[in-house]
């Protein structure tokens, strides 16, 4: 591998990785600050989007006439809940959102301090399976992660990387960890006892280990390899481009619980809002990128973002994310990832997925679902049809 060319680029690539993940912000800031408050008035007037039935529920709900935060830090995975925003979507129907930046969705969704988020099932489904009070409702997109190698490495298949070490970045048990499992048990490798996992928490050390051997394979977001080592780093398996994984939702949006619960109305209009986002990311890209740019709220190479942008499918059906997520617990409660042994698959079920506004809902939105998923609703329209 042409490692002298990566050293110098790590500066490059630690300036770039804070878009390579979902849900993390652009300084890496661990303390919630919002955005320029936007002035909060009660409107009595009926929104033209929103039922008469619908609009009379909504004022009676403890939303009603707030001014609803929501958890955004930057980057291309977790954009649609900002698009609705930008797009009007949460105007439309008698909404006031806006973002807060800083934290987790775990953190900030869980206690409430923010309504909605998006990230990773792999970093959000245990802890809701331990008690965190937020729930899945609806999905974002495929995709985003994969396995490499360096360029030169010995290793060619999944099966090569038994007896060796894994980095990861965010610690055991958390989202890198949890995703590589899946990967590997997918191609008859035991997470388990067939590698060896290593936290590094710096994506640059880890480039660093993998040169200096330390390291032979490494779970990275798909945009900091394409924006920083395209020749250097070879795929070996991912949740973005292999087959076997065509069929599953990567990250969904949160809602925190208590306010699901108090206001149903609301949260089925929020919903719809980040749906038609989601539609108008996957069908407009272009236009959606050169938003987030124009809003300071993307960076690096406009080109390659917009090539990571257009491999992940956005704005996936109910069907589509209820099925991935089934598949997804029952694989966690095998491969111990859920703690809980006494859990069932339904039981993570009713806690971790909601059907706040149903696919029959949305009228004539088009999904991103690369795999037809049974029971399907809505139409799936991808960008080059």
């Amino acid at each position: 591998m042409k490692m002298k060319r990566m050293a110098a680029a790590m500066l490059a690539a630690m300036m770039t990785v804070s878009l390579a993940a979902c849900g993390q912000s652009g300084d890496n800031t661990k303390e919630a600050s919002k955005k320029q408050t936007k002035e909060t008035t009660k409107t009595t007037e009926r929104p033209e989007a929103v039922s008469e039935e619908d609009w009379e529920a909504m004022q009676k709900e403890p939303a009603f006439g707030t001014e609803l935060n929501y958890l955004f830090n930057g980057g291309a995975c977790v954009s649609a809940k900002y698009l609705a925003e930008e797009l009007g979507y949460y105007e439309e129907y008698g909404i006031n959102a806006t973002y807060v930046q800083g934290g987790s969705v775990v953190e900030t969704v869980g206690t409430g301090q923010c309504m909605w988020g998006t990230d990773h099932i792999a970093t959000m489904l245990v802890p809701v399976t331990n008690g965190v009070k937020m729930t899945f409702v609806c999905g974002a997109h495929i995709g985003c992660k994969s396995i490499y190698v360096p360029a030169d490495s010995d290793i060619q298949s999944v099966e090569d990387l038994k007896g060796k070490t894994i980095a990861i970045h965010d610690g055991t048990g958390n989202s890198d960890q949890n995703i590589c499992y899946r990967l590997l048990d997918e191609y008859g490798v035991d997470p388990t006892t067939d590698v060896e996992f290593t936290n590094i928490e710096d994506n640059a050390a880890t480039v660093a280990g993998m040169e200096n051997g330390e390291v032979d394979a490494t779970i990275f977001s798909d945009y900091f390899v394409m924006a920083n080592y395209p020749d250097d780093m070879r795929m070996i398996c991912s949740i973005t481009y292999s087959p076997e994984f065509q069929d599953e939702a990567c990250c969904v949006t949160a809602m925190n619980n208590d306010f699901l619960e108090k206001n149903p109305v609301h949260a089925k209009y929020i919903v719809k809002a980040i749906k038609r986002a989601g539609e108008y990311a996957r069908l407009n890209s272009e236009d959606a990128v050169q938003l987030m740019y124009d809003t300071d709220k993307m960076t690096g190479e406009q080109a390659v973002q917009q090539e990571f942008w257009d491999s992940l499918h956005f704005g996936l059906s109910d069907a589509f994310t209820e099925q991935s997520l089934r598949k997804i617990a029952e694989d966690y409660l095998r491969l111990g990832i859920i703690t809980k042994k006494d859990l069932t698959v339904d039981e993570v079920m009713d806690m971790a997925w909601t059907e706040v506004c149903p696919d029959s809902e949305m009228g004539d939105l088009t999904v991103g679902d690369p795999v037809e998923p049974d029971n399907a609703v809505l139409t799936i329209q991808q960008k080059e049809e």
